[in-house]
């Protein structure tokens, strides 16, 4: 009689489980047979990339009652992974699929519109910024990766003071260069000299002189061509005004950066007056500034402006 071995019976397969699975590489993973609702939730997610969202953030988001079945339905899946504080992400492969489909850009103008809203009431709050900070870079990324400038520029314009003040400097230095993109994709020279003169108040808290005198070049060169495209002197004046204070505080605060977790010990609030001659139009401002406690304080600065005639010989 021939001898036959016995083989355990494998256990039941999911096969929509299966379907579902990240594959190759160049396998795409199935996501279009899944409910609305869980289609939803994972755009969202895909939208601030490698970042995550908290379960009540999604829930306000998306205005649903209560998404953790929804998310624990992906994560059985494979699909979303969950981290700590009851916060979420999407698998990384799954989010590039999906980051770019109609729900994401529907889940994008949500998101966008949420975040703005939060920096309007000023809930983003240095504690909710040690969470969120990824997710809005995020956010500003796919943004400005689906050319959605006017909302970016929106975005950072009313987030980015969040960041100076929680001291997440290199995150704010991030998130304004989106915010410069943004106005230079929309010919908005005022917008973008005032992204680069909030990019030199960043690399000052860094410590990084060099960069926010640079950005303060940069300001002046677009403020001068602006000139010509009817940017009055006053409004001008103002510009140069806060620019001439972010070049002191780059100055005078070598060493001292404002941000990352360090203390700012001798750290004072102080109004500087700052004297401008614009064209033969003197205007003084006071600007309140954080410096060290020996500091200057007053600075006058004549500014001039040059006219180039340039003769073409037919």
């Amino acid at each position: 009689m021939p001898h036959r071995e016995f083989v355990p019976a494998a256990e039941p397969v999911d096969l929509e489980d299966c379907a579902l699975m990240s594959g190759p590489e160049d396998e795409p993973t199935v996501v279009a047979g899944l409910p609305p609702e869980e289609r939803r939730v994972l755009a969202t997610l895909a939208v601030v990339g490698r970042a995550s969202l908290s379960t009540a953030e999604l829930t306000e988001v998306l205005q649903s009652d209560d998404v953790r079945p929804l998310v624990e339905d992906l994560r059985r899946r494979g699909l979303v992974q969950r981290e700590e504080d009851d916060r979420v992400s999407a698998v990384e492969r799954v989010a590039r699929e999906t980051r770019d489909g109609d729900d994401a850009l529907a889940a994008g103008e949500r998101l966008l519109g949420y975040v703005t809203t939060l920096a309007e009431r000023g809930a983003l709050t240095p504690e909710r910024l040690a969470k969120d900070a990824e997710a809005i870079l995020g956010l500003s990324e796919w943004a400005a990766d689906h050319q959605e400038w006017a909302r970016l520029l929106e975005l950072v314009k009313t987030s980015q003071a969040s960041f100076d003040i929680a001291r997440r400097v290199q995150e704010w230095i991030a998130l304004l260069e989106r915010g410069r993109e943004a106005a230079h994709a929309l010919g908005d020279t005022q917008a973008e000299a005032w992204m680069l003169q909030q990019q030199a108040r960043a690399e000052a808290a860094a410590g990084n002189s060099e960069a926010a005198e640079r950005h303060l070049r940069e300001a002046d060169r677009l403020r001068r061509s602006g000139a010509s495209s009817g940017i009055s002197s006053g409004q001008r004046l103002a510009l140069w005004s806060a620019g001439l204070v972010v070049a002191a505080a780059a100055g005078l605060g070598a060493g001292f950066a404002l941000g990352g977790d360090g203390d700012n010990a001798g750290a004072t609030l102080t109004t500087v007056p700052v004297t401008v001659t614009l064209s033969g139009t003197t205007g003084t401002v006071h600007e309140t500034v954080e410096l060290p406690a020996t500091t200057v304080l007053e600075t006058t600065t004549v500014l001039e402006t040059t006219t180039e005639t340039v003769t073409v010989v037919g």
